[in-house]
């Protein structure tokens, strides 16, 4: 805020609100963070769903406003009650006293409330409603505020992971590390993709997170034999597995809002000689994009190392349009590793590295590992076999 001239950031979008806040919104909600320490930031959010607030993602934010209509029935209340109960009965009542209905104008009550009336303040204009028709309410209401937005600069923040998001990641990649074991201890001849998920995704459940494929959707991102060609399965088939198939998965799951990104692939019984040659192509190819990816080094600097060192390495036509992306709260983060990205990388970005390979009629074969950008060199989040398993 201080190297962009800015009194205050205020956050729009699910991400940036959760980013901010730790609060899971339901319908609009802004989140008002002032430059100044001594100022207290709010949250404008919807009475209809106070239960984020109060069970599912509490904020740290103490200045809760609520506007909408919503009816919870808190008049018989009466001790004992819990904690949960009594936040809920305080943000029923808080609304019931003022009855806002315009998330705008609650928004334009507390800058004024704060002191927050000249000067520049930053607006998330990524998802806002009608946006053209509040870029103009709030130079009418609040004249000598200049609003620009600023959804570039969320992203620019959030490039840079803090200890607790990292903490959050490592724990998603932790269970689904699990998961990825048992089902692979559970693989047999004949057994279908879908059971063969149904490990996967039932262990991660009982660890504590949630499926998801990589681009966030709910399923295990899990193929067997050629299926494996085919991007992205998130819906498991009833395919057997057979000897000398390939077994590949490709995503992972949530932890408290993060999600991770990372790939293994196996096979059953002895790998074939191309099967081996291509994996361990693929694997120099990782191994070269973690040691390349260290502060200022340049994203497609990476990207055309990672190609070339493939192609010598066993894979002559191997193509690729990245071989890595930032990771955060929406799945693909800049930077991009791909050949057109010249973003440096930074210390305490937080990187999926990947080489994957598709090829119709032979399957699809991936190794992908998640790393913090450090001076002192990567902090591996992923710890699980980088070989090809072999499932004897």
């Amino acid at each position: 805020m201080v190297e962009n001239g800015l009194e205050a950031l205020v956050a729009t979008s699910p991400a940036n609100v959760f980013y901010s806040s730790d609060l899971c919104p339901y319908g609009d909600t802004f989140v008002l963070l002032p430059l100044e320490r001594e100022i207290e930031p709010a949250i404008i959010t919807s009475i209809s769903a106070p239960i984020p607030v109060v069970v599912m993602s509490p904020p740290w934010i103490s200045d809760v406003r609520y506007f909408g209509e919503f009816y919870t029935e808190t008049r018989w209340a009466k001790e004992p009650l819990d904690d949960s109960e009594r936040i809920l009965i305080a943000a029923q009542e808080s609304w019931e006293l003022t009855r806002k209905l315009n998330p705008t104008a609650l928004l334009f009550e507390v800058l004024e409330e704060r002191g927050i009336i000249k000067g520049t303040i930053g607006v998330d204009e990524s998802i806002l409603p009608k946006s053209h028709i509040f870029w103009r309410q709030i130079k009418e209401r609040l004249p000598a505020i200049d609003a620009v937005p600023v959804s570039r600069l969320f992203r620019e923040i959030r490039m840079i992971k803090t200890e607790e998001e990292i903490r959050r990641i490592k724990t998603a990649v932790k269970i689904t590390e699990k998961a990825w074991e048992a089902a692979l201890d559970s693989a047999r001849e004949g057994m279908t993709e879908k059971e063969f998920a149904y490990v996967y995704e039932s262990t991660i459940l009982k660890e504590g997170g949630r499926p998801t494929s990589h681009m966030g959707v709910y399923g295990a991102p899990i193929a067997l034999g050629r299926r494996t060609a085919f991007v992205d399965l998130a819906f498991p088939s009833d395919y057997r597995l057979r000897r000398g198939d390939l077994i590949r998965f490709d995503g992972g799951c949530s932890y408290i809002g993060y999600g991770c990104d990372m790939a293994r692939t196996a096979v059953l019984g002895e790998p074939s000689e191309k099967q081996k040659r291509y994996y361990d192509a693929l694997s120099e190819g990782v191994q070269l994009a973690v040691e390349m990816a260290t502060p200022r080094e340049m994203a497609s600097k990476i990207f055309n190392a990672v190609v070339e060192r493939v192609r010598d390495a066993g894979i002559p036509h191997y193509r690729r349009h990245h071989v890595g992306h930032g990771w955060g709260l929406e799945g693909y983060n800049p930077p991009l590793i791909g050949p057109r990205d010249n973003t440096e990388l930074e210390e305490g970005m937080l990187l999926c590295l990947e080489t994957p390979y598709y090829e119709v009629g032979f399957g699809g074969l991936m190794l992908e590992d998640i790393i913090v950008v450090k001076k002192s060199g990567p902090q591996y989040l992923t710890q699980f076999n980088k070989q090809l398993c072999a499932i004897r």
